[in-house]
C-alpha cells in the first residue's frame, strides 16, 4: 500500500515536471524507489498509471439525498469540483495534462471515459432530483449546467492558480438556481430572458 501511495505520487510529480508526452514508466519506477516490474504488475501503460494518478485526487461525487436541493448542490460543487480543481496536486499537473490531451487522443479518450463522464453521470443524478422536486425547471441543460460550473472552475485553477471558497460556490450554486440554463423549443440551449421573450 506505502508503495503504490509513492508510485502514485512520483507519477504526479513527473506529470508536473515533464508532462505526459516526456514522462516515462522508468523515471516514475526510479523515483518511488520501486522496481519497473512493480509498477508493470499494476498498471500495463502509462496513460493507465497517470489516470490513476489523477483519481487519486478526486473526492467522491456525494449524492445523498437529503431534501434540500441547495445544500445537495453546494455539497456536490465543494467535493466534486472545487476539491478537484482547487488541489494544489490537481493545479500544478491539470495544464501539462490538458495539453498532453491535444496530442495524445487515446489519453483523452481515457481521461474522458474513465476520469469524468462517471463522475459527471453521478452529478446528473443530484441536478435531476432538483428537477424532480420542482427546484430546477424541466428543461434545465443539466449539461450544459455541469459544464459551466466545472468551466470556471478550471478556468480559475489554470490561469490563476486559485480555487472556488464557499462564498464563490454559493454564489455560483444560488445563480444556477435562479438563472438555469435551459432547452429551447429546438433542442438547442440559450439563456432563460431569451426563451421568455420568444
Amino acid at each position: 500500500m506505502e508503495a503504490r501511495k509513492r508510485i502514485l505520487t512520483s507519477a504526479l510529480e513527473q506529470l508536473e515536471e515533464r508532462g505526459y508526452a516526456r514522462m516515462t514508466i522508468e523515471q516514475v519506477a526510479v523515483s518511488a524507489r520501486v522496481g519497473k516490474a512493480t509498477l508493470y504488475r499494476s498498471w500495463p501503460n502509462k496513460a493507465a498509471l497517470v489516470l490513476d494518478a489523477v483519481r487519486s485526487r478526486l473526492r467522491e461525487v456525494p449524492t445523498a439525498e437529503t431534501g434540500d436541493t441547495r445544500g445537495e448542490l453546494l455539497s456536490m460543487a465543494k467535493e466534486a469540483l472545487a476539491g478537484f480543481f482547487g488541489s494544489p496536486q490537481v493545479q500544478a499537473v491539470l495544464p501539462a495534462l490538458v495539453a498532453d490531451t491535444a496530442q495524445d487522443p487515446e489519453l483523452r479518450r481515457r481521461l474522458r471515459e474513465e476520469v469524468l463522464e462517471p463522475r459527471r453521470a453521478r452529478s446528473r443524478t443530484v441536478l435531476e432530483r432538483a428537477i424532480g422536486r420542482g427546484d430546477l425547471p424541466e428543461d434545465t441543460d443539466i449539461s450544459l449546467a455541469l459544464e459551466m460550473w466545472a468551466g470556471a472552475m478550471m478556468f480559475r485553477s489554470v490561469f490563476y492558480g486559485d480555487g472556488y471558497d464557499d462564498a464563490a460556490l454559493a454564489r455560483l450554486v444560488d445563480a444556477t438556481l435562479a438563472s438555469p440554463p435551459r432547452f429551447a423549443a429546438d433542442g438547442e440551449a440559450r439563456p432563460v430572458d431569451a426563451a421568455h421573450d420568444a
